[in-house]
């Protein structure tokens, strides 16, 4: 049962590396989603906040990982 656990611990972690990053930009989409669908935001408005967003979640991750 340990090896099962351990094999995948690796295999999540090949993809996630830092679990407050991955769920930071799941938040942040799954948001952008609901905006979109509930109020009168489109795409047009929707993209570039996406984009804003998304490149704000990448700075702050990777000062997270610079200081440590």
């Amino acid at each position: 049962m340990k090896l099962l656990k351990r094999i995948f611990d690796e295999a999540v972690g090949l993809f996630v590396d830092d679990g407050a990053y991955a769920a930071s930009i799941v938040v942040w989409l799954i948001g952008m989603a609901v905006l979109v669908r509930f109020t009168v935001f489109g795409p047009v408005v929707a993209g570039p906040l996406l984009f804003v967003g998304l490149a704000g979640i990448l700075v702050q991750g990777a000062l997270r990982k610079a200081r440590k």
